[in-house]
């Protein structure tokens, strides 16, 4: 099992946070890329992606999975 001093137990656990969100970023990012190419199913994908990790969407978020989803309903993606 690794050993940890201060200084590196205090980077593990400060790292976890700022991954998580360069992920969510990432996320909201290629949902974004997906939707302006027209591929909306992913689009909505990487926003389920980001909901699953237990974070809520912000409400423009919310529009636009609402607006891909109705897309893909219709047979656009």
């Amino acid at each position: 099992m690794p050993q940890y001093g201060d200084a590196q137990l205090v980077r593990a656990r400060t790292s976890s946070p700022d991954q998580h969100l360069d992920a969510v970023t990432h996320s909201l990012a290629w949902a974004q890329e997906s939707a302006d190419r027209g591929d909306y199913a992913d689009a909505v994908g990487w926003l389920q992606a980001v909901e699953a990790t237990g974070d809520q969407l912000s409400p423009a978020h919310k529009i636009k999975h609402q607006a891909w989803q109705a897309a893909v309903a219709h047979g656009s993606a």
